[in-house]
């Protein structure tokens, strides 16, 4: 019998090309020392092209941090619409996370260099919605363990900081040092720490 014909996956497009070159560029280099030019040289495409798809190097990088911002609302959103106890679906939130941070380094380190760069230089996409609508949902969530007896109850918005100060702690820790290692159990021991005290 035939063996089925192995799928060839597509070429990237166009403006895949342009993100992941200008990745590449403004991790290793920086968003103000990488120039379109270069951005176009690496990826073998023509200024026009960039600017039809995103109209400027600005547009770049703000399609790169909507890339990352997607991509951490959609574990988020995820992990909550998950079957199980709230414990469960933040070990998959944070399990997702993780991995993430690991296989994709360069997007975090990127948006992480973005969110913090000294005023004056590169100047960050408004952050704010971003954050308040992932925290929020993850308020919510911890409110409604709380309503059905999951959890004890107590301040949330200490509880929001402790939950994304772990979390995000851990995944920059290995972007910016390779430590600690994200795995899946790291997720589960840091998740069940936290959760222990907000139990009864």
């Amino acid at each position: 019998m035939a063996r089925p014909a192995a799928t060839v996956p597509a070429p990237p497009s166009s403006s895949e090309r342009i993100l992941t070159t200008a990745l590449d560029l403004f991790a290793v280099r920086g968003y103000d020392a990488t120039s379109v030019r270069e951005i176009c040289e690496a990826a073998a495409i023509t200024k026009p092209t960039l600017y039809h798809f995103f109209g400027s190097k600005d547009g770049v990088l703000r399609a790169l941090v909507a890339t990352g911002f997607d991509q951490f609302r959609g574990i988020v959103n995820r992990g909550l619409a998950a079957p199980g106890s709230f414990r469960e679906r933040l070990k998959v939130i944070t399990r997702g996370v993780f991995y993430a941070a690991s296989t994709q380094p360069l997007l975090w380190r990127f948006i992480h260099g973005v969110i913090w760069a000294p005023p004056g230089t590169t100047e960050p996409p408004n952050c704010t919605e971003f954050y308040d609508g992932v925290v929020a949902s993850l308020a919510r969530a911890t409110e409604e363990a709380v309503a059905q007896g999951e959890l004890a109850e107590g301040p949330i918005d200490v509880r929001m900081l402790i939950l994304m100060g772990a979390i995000s702690e851990a995944a920059t820790g290995f972007v910016i040092a390779g430590r600690p290692e994200l795995t899946p159990e790291l997720a589960d021991r840091l998740v069940d720490t936290v959760v222990d005290g907000w139990i009864r």
